[in-house]
């Protein structure tokens, strides 16, 4: 059998087993199937599926034969059918699943599971995947961020033209020159012209146009065009030259036009190759089971090839030459530097000098939208920092870094980090879906030092919001922080960079320079920093800004104040999992009047306090505007000033005693 042939074979077998796993309840032979083996619900994406399962069948093909490793993305999320597919033809999914065995039976097993057990989107289920699928727009940022650092020759990204069109994917694009990566990247744009219900805009363009276009952006294109092509064998002739072009060729990028639904038959004169209807579920629309399972067969037909022997065993010479050489799983020591006694001027400046020292000790890097020498970490800007203005590149590289096995800090202004919002949603998800596989690896957390808080900047530059996104959730895969002075921010970045598999975030001024305590004092979750025998009030504070606030207030109330610093505010959640207990509670408010100044919206921490029975009263920044922007215009105006918390406190303080009286304590 030629090379062609065996590639040829090997992709209509995969599209086979693509339409088994999306519409039958086990495989069959097309002449042994009855209306009873339709599954009921047809979970999956075609139209995308089958123009992966090629350029999958040919870049399978490529890597056995040099003898390279990589590390495969697949933008396409709801494609997630091919890559299964794939990962069983290959064997990937008998070595981490032990029902998923390269026979019969194990072919059954993955095809009842496949969209009730399995999610049809890319997800940590599908082993050694490193990108959740479904958002669109980030998995060329997610290769490039671990080819940085990764164990992999080479990592090829595959990108749907649908998902070319979002602004994360178009300034990936410039990644090819702006990053030294040790793994060479290889984007592969999969061009089938639609996306849900229209044209892409890239299909609309020439190839001469599409070669001007990525020429420009530094790209070495090479256009696979199935249109050219009256015959597979030398289409795929065309893909196999290409790829042999790669070892030579710095910044590759191949992209293969082809129909959305490549191959797929007109079915009772209704065209489903290159139609919208293929792009999820073609046979949608036939209601009667008789009709649908006569136009299963129509589709089935073209590409059934016997795959087992007479035993039932997947016949392993249709796969000669096939399956990728699996990538070594590195164990990663993150070396955490000696921390003295230090005394700058800002807080930041503390977090400066122990990332230049964790930097010569672990090669890592920073990632920061054009804000580190603003945040006045220049000498971090100088040696490990990598930087871009986009966050949402940025957030795509540090989640493709850290998988290969680094560990990566991403600092920002806080007002413009909730720009992320929704990829954290995802990696979140991603952290809980994994969790709940038995195979995944621990690979380093993702690191947020957030800072330029509302306080200090420009109305623009204020959205404390970021934090909400996870405070609203459980806390089992994050951790949020909010350092009082410099000292308390080395503890927090200390404790939390060499944890694994969270999402820590850290909030702090880049102004602010009182020391309240040293670093071997340094709390990070609660403690008390200004006491009395007899306290009449309590003043709880999170926010290295509040707590200056705080401790003004405090010398000016003529009342016994107790003041508390929560660094971390989900604690207060009886549902946390580092919730304080009734009586540790007790013990720092006991039922006293308590006014918590909060360094974001105060609703969050009502959510949090909701299932507490605790008498407080929570002011935090509300939208407020300002001229200037000067950290006491912006306290005064959000209901922060020295003197509004004072009332509020003496308000606070009249109602508990009213209370009190009612009862007739």
């Amino acid at each position: 059998m030629s090379r062609e042939e065996l590639i040829k074979d090997y992709f209509y077998i995969s599209n086979y087993l693509v339409l088994s796993q999306m519409y039958l309840k086990e495989y069959k032979r097309v002449s042994e199937l009855t209306v009873d083996d339709l599954k009921r619900y047809n979970p999956g994406h075609l139209g995308s599926s089958l123009g992966i399962n090629f350029i999958l069948a040919n870049l399978n093909y490529f890597l056995k034969k040099n003898d390279l490793s990589s590390q495969i993305v697949i933008g396409t999320g709801h494609s997630g059918v091919s890559l299964l597919t794939n990962q069983w033809l290959d064997g990937t999914l008998s070595k981490y699943y032990d029902k998923y065995t390269q026979d019969k039976s194990g072919l059954n097993n993955l095809i009842h599971d496949f969209g009730s057990k399995i999610r049809s989107e890319i997800n940590p289920q599908y082993p050694e995947t490193i990108y959740d699928g479904g958002e669109l727009g980030y998995s060329l940022s997610v290769a490039y961020g671990y080819a940085i650092n990764g164990d992999a020759d080479i990592v090829p990204c595959i990108i749907g033209d649908g998902e070319a069109e979002t602004g994360t994917i178009s300034a990936s694009w410039y990644l090819n020159r702006l990053v030294n990566t040790r793994s060479k990247v290889l984007p592969i744009l999969n061009l089938n012209g639609l996306k849900m219900g229209s044209s892409s805009y890239l299909s609309n363009l020439s190839d001469e146009e599409l070669v001007s276009y990525f020429s420009a952006l530094g790209y070495n294109i090479f256009i696979v065009d199935s249109y050219k092509y009256d015959n597979l064998e030398d289409l795929i002739r065309r893909m196999q030259d290409v790829f042999s072009e790669l070892v030579r060729i710095e910044s590759p990028l191949i992209i293969f036009r082809s129909p959305k639904g490549f191959t797929i038959e007109d079915i009772f004169g209704l065209k489903i190759e290159n139609s919208t209807l293929s792009h999820k579920n073609p046979l949608i629309n036939f209601n009667n089971m008789d009709n649908k399972l006569m136009a299963l067969k129509i589709m089935l037909s073209k590409y059934e090839i016997d795959i087992f022997d007479k035993n039932g065993d997947l016949r392993k010479e249709i796969l000669i030459n096939f399956g990728k050489k699996i990538k070594k799983v590195n164990k990663f020591d993150i070396i955490i530097p000696k921390i003295d006694d230090r005394d700058y001027s800002i807080n930041v400046e503390y977090a400066e000098q122990f990332l230049v020292d964790f930097s010569n000790k672990n090669k890592n890097f920073v990632f920061s939208p054009d804000e580190i020498y603003s945040n006045k970490m220049g000498r971090v800007g100088e040696l490990c920092c990598f930087e871009l203005l986009n966050e949402n590149v940025l957030q795509g590289m540090m989640q493709g870094y850290v998988q290969a096995g680094n560990a990566g800090l991403f600092v920002g202004y806080e007002g413009f980090m909730p720009i992320l919002s929704s990829m954290i949603a995802q990696y979140y998800k991603y952290l809980l879906q994994k969790d709940e596989t038995n195979f995944s690896y621990e690979r380093p957390s993702l690191n947020y030092l957030l800072t330029s808080i509302c306080w200090e900047n420009t109305y623009s530059h204020q959205n404390p919001g970021f934090i909400d996104e996870l405070l609203l959730r459980d806390d089992k895969y994050y951790t949020v922080l909010y350092p009082k002075d410099g000292n308390n921010l080395l503890k927090c970045l200390v404790e939390s960079i060499p944890k694994n598999d969270m999402i820590n975030v850290m909030t702090i001024s880049k102004r602010g320079n009182i020391q309240y305590q040293s670093y071997k004092e340094a709390n990070i979750r609660i403690d008390i920093v200004w006491d009395c025998d007899n306290p009449e009030i309590i003043l709880c504070v999170t926010g290295d800004c509040m707590l200056g606030q705080a401790m003004k207030v405090a010398s000016k109330l003529d009342k016994n104040v107790r003041i508390v610093y929560v660094t971390n505010p989900k604690i207060l959640d009886i549902n946390s999992r580092d919730s304080l207990s009734n009586e540790e509670f007790d013990f720092y408010f006991g039922n006293l009047p308590v006014v918590y100044l909060f360094c974001g919206y105060a609703n969050i921490i009502k959510s949090m306090l909701y299932e507490r029975n605790a008498n407080f009263k929570i002011l935090g920044y509300n939208d407020q505007v300002t001229a200037y922007g000067f950290i006491d215009e912006n306290l005064n105006v959000n209901g922060l000033s020295v003197d509004s918390i004072i009332d509020e406190c003496n308000a606070s303080l009249e109602g508990y005693k009213k209370r009190k009286r009612v009862k007739g304590v």
